[in-house]
């Protein structure tokens, strides 16, 4: 697949009014994103991720690096085709749902019936029809977000950016939000989105990069990382002496299920020996399966508990 954003040794760093004090808010961040990828990003509160995006999208300067969409500068001809939801979206509450995506059309050059059929497929689209003669101020929590989704869909980006889009929803608004983000994703939209709640990342994202300190730490790869160095085995119909090998293999005690005994062992030489042992002892091997990490692991690895305090 071809990449539509290549970010390289992205760094940003400011200094503080007073003390003249200069701060690291991102170091060194090196990403790629391939087209049609859904990309999250997660990582403690102050670790970096808003003002990746800033950076991402000629916000700010950074300090040093590049930043490169499909395959040219970031120039505003190249943001021109980039979509952006802002964690704590602005708009004007006495205008009516109809009315602010209207009036992003206008930004966005759009007249006349080519601006009105747009909006009819972004009310649809976010499933706001009923809700399109109602005032900012009167929505929900979650039906706000659904207008700031579709103002960052107006112009049809190839590339959306969403800051915390599940921030402060309840269940059926996380639920929703959801469903909306994986349509992006069938109709071709590349999207990168930031959130603290691990679980939405790991069921929406393909990738997923862990930002810490204002470092990328890991980028792991949802669908395909497992972790090599365990595996699960399960076996039947052994003796007491072949347990006693395993849990000697594994550092582990083997645990019952019913007839099935289960014990987590360590990759490389240890699932041989403990194959060899089953073998030897003429049981029956119901499975070995690798043990994959889950992404909150994964995450607790870079950031420990201290790390998630601003």
């Amino acid at each position: 697949m071809a990449a539509i954003l290549e970010v390289r040794d992205l760094t940003k760093h400011v200094r503080d009014a007073w003390t003249m004090r200069r701060t690291c808010i991102l170091d060194g961040l090196d990403l790629t994103l391939e087209e049609g990828e859904l990309f999250g990003l997660v990582g403690h509160n102050g670790a970096g991720k808003t003002t990746t995006f800033k950076l991402l999208l000629g916000f700010l300067r950074p300090t040093r690096g590049t930043v490169r969409f499909r395959g040219r500068p970031l120039d505003a001809a190249a943001r021109a085709a980039i979509g952006f939801l802002p964690e704590q979206p602005y708009f004007y509450d006495y205008l009516t749902v109809e009315e602010t995506l209207v009036f992003y059309a206008h930004l966005h050059g759009l007249r006349g019936a080519a601006c009105r059929a747009r909006v009819e497929e972004l009310l649809a689209l976010v499933r706001l029809e009923p809700k399109r003669r109602a005032r900012l101020r009167t929505l929900s929590k979650g039906a706000l977000q659904r207008v700031g989704i579709a103002q960052a869909l107006v112009n049809r980006p190839r590339l959306a950016i969403l800051d915390e889009p599940m921030s402060g929803l309840d269940p059926a608004g996380r639920h929703a939000m959801r469903e909306l983000i994986r349509s992006l994703r069938r109709d071709g939209t590349t999207v990168v989105f930031s959130s603290h709640v691990l679980p939405d990342a790991e069921a929406l994202c393909s990738r997923v990069g862990i930002l810490a300190r204002g470092r990328l730490r890991d980028v792991v790869d949802v669908r395909r990382d497992a972790d090599p160095h365990a595996y699960l085995l399960a076996v039947r119909h052994v003796t007491a002496e072949t347990l006693a090998t395993l849990a000697a293999v594994a550092k582990a005690a083997p645990v019952a299920e019913g007839e099935t005994w289960r014990v987590r062992v360590p990759g490389g030489d240890a699932v041989h020996a403990a194959l060899d042992a089953v073998r030897r002892a003429r049981a029956t091997i119901e499975s070995l399966t690798p043990v994959h990490a889950s992404l909150e692991e994964r995450f607790l690895a870079h950031v420990p508990d201290e790390g998630m305090l601003d």
